[in-house]
C-alpha cells in the first residue's frame, strides 16, 4: 500500500508538470504565433437605368411637337450618376426608304436657350436615388427646307436614347 501511494504521488506530481509546461507552450504559442489567409469581395455593379420619352403625333414641316424623356434608375438599392442624354433621331424604314431624311428632324431639351441638333446631347449631371427617375421635356421640330417632304407622311419617328456618365 505504501508503494501503491508513492506511485499515484508520482504520477500527481508528473501530471501537474506536463501540466504546467502545457500551459505555458499554450501561453507561448498565443503570443508568438503568426499566419496568413485571404479574403475575397466583389464590387457590386450597376443596375443601370432606362429610358423613355414619346414625342407627340402631328408633326409637320416647320413645326414641333411636346416629347417628355423619363430616366429611371433600375436599382433600387443603390443609386446612380448620370452625366449625359443622347437623342438621336431615326426614320422608320419604309418612309426613310421613300425619302424621309432624318436629318429634317432635331431635338432640344426646353431647358436649354437654344441649339437643336440630330444627334442631340442634354447635358444632366444628376444623381439618381435608388428607383428614382428625372424627367426632361423638350420638343422635336422638322425643318422646312424648300423641298418636297411628302415622304414623311405617317412616318415613324423613333428618338434613340443613350445616356452616359462622364
Amino acid at each position: 500500500m505504501f508503494g501503491r501511494k508513492f506511485t499515484r504521488k508520482r504520477v500527481l506530481t508528473a501530471l501537474g508538470v506536463v501540466g504546467i509546461v502545457a500551459v505555458a507552450g499554450v501561453a507561448f504559442a498565443y503570443w508568438t504565433t503568426s499566419g496568413s489567409g485571404t479574403g475575397t469581395a466583389t464590387a457590386g455593379s450597376d443596375a443601370g437605368v432606362t429610358v423613355s420619352g414619346d414625342p407627340s403625333n402631328g408633326i409637320y414641316p416647320g413645326g414641333s411637337v411636346p416629347v417628355t424623356t423619363t430616366v429611371t434608375n433600375s436599382s433600387s438599392t443603390q443609386k446612380q450618376y448620370v452625366a449625359n442624354l443622347h437623342v438621336t433621331i431615326s426614320i422608320d424604314p419604309t418612309h426613310a426608304g421613300d425619302g424621309c431624311l432624318a436629318s429634317w428632324f432635331t431635338y432640344k431639351a426646353d431647358s436649354e436657350g437654344s441649339g437643336d441638333s440630330n444627334p442631340h446631347a442634354v447635358a444632366l449631371n444628376t444623381e439618381l436615388a435608388a428607383s428614382g427617375t428625372t424627367s426632361i421635356d423638350g420638343h422635336v421640330f422638322m425643318s422646312d427646307p424648300s423641298t418636297n417632304q411628302d415622304a414623311c407622311k405617317g412616318a415613324t419617328i423613333n428618338l434613340d436614347y443613350a445616356v452616359n456618365n462622364s
